[in-house]
């Protein structure tokens, strides 16, 4: 996707704005404040989770516009049904940082419910996440928001696409994330692994998202367990949510 000169000043306006975070927390609030200067966007939520489909849970989110008043009904009824909280959306934001709902083919049943008696209901009628790698590989997603009925146009996409690299390559330095000790054991492509399976993925979803072969991925499961010496996928389970838990502030 070609990008004008005017598509990459606005790039380079938020990454020039949020820049200046000496913290998480302060990105968090300088790139809410950037998305709605320079892309119109007054509707947004920064989620961020150990795991990929964990952050949809996040109980401490960064919220603007209109997401504010509704974030309790998506916290006690919607985030588990989140159309970005798929297997499909995964695959895709592993690719391209930054994703719309219309790119989602074939949603499945509850995230179609999803958008039309929750979103749609509430007046958002466009959706759009940025998917950002977080400190010690912890994620963060970006959730934009239109109620005009405004999709983001390809190259807006396309740009955000860019934020979304450069961002993560920042939050990388960014001092006071916690480290969750079971993802210390692990290779990179391990942990990518064992984040689905702390999501509930199956073996064959696992193997479709990261374009391995089902046996594959059997023999990464197994090599998992026994590193962080947990017999199956309950335990191994348990045990990411009770460091999530360790993690959180008293």
């Amino acid at each position: 996707m070609a990008l004008s000169a005017a598509d990459y000043d606005r790039v380079f306006a938020i990454l020039d704005y949020c820049s200046t975070a000496k913290t998480l927390d302060e990105l968090k609030g300088l790139l809410m404040v950037a998305l709605h200067d320079h892309y119109r966007c007054p509707n947004t939520t920064f989620l961020v989770g150990p795991t990929f489909t964990s952050a949809f849970a996040d109980p401490n989110p960064v919220t603007t516009g209109r997401i504010t008043p509704i974030l309790d009904e998506y916290q006690a009824r919607w985030y588990p049904d989140d159309v970005f909280a798929t297997a499909q959306s995964r695959a895709t934001l592993m690719s391209s940082p930054a994703i719309t709902h219309t790119q989602l083919s074939d949603v499945p049943s509850e995230s179609a419910t999803y958008l039309s008696d929750f979103l749609y209901r509430k007046r958002l009628h466009s959706a759009a996440v940025m998917h950002l790698q977080l400190a010690h590989g912890v994620h963060g997603l970006v959730g934009i928001f239109d109620s005009e009925g405004k999709d983001l146009s390809a190259t807006d996409v396309a740009g955000l696409g860019i934020v979304g690299r450069q961002l993560s390559l920042l939050c990388q330095t960014l001092p006071g994330q916690s480290n969750p000790s079971w993802q210390e054991k692990l290779t990179r492509r391990q942990r990518d692994l064992a984040e689905l399976l702390a999501d509930g993925h199956t073996n064959d979803e696992i193997a479709v998202i990261l374009s391995l072969s089902p046996d594959t991925v059997k023999k990464y499961v197994s090599r998992i367990l026994a590193v962080l010496h947990v017999r199956n996928r309950a335990e191994f389970v348990k045990l990411v949510y009770q460091q999530k838990l360790a993690d959180r502030p008293a």
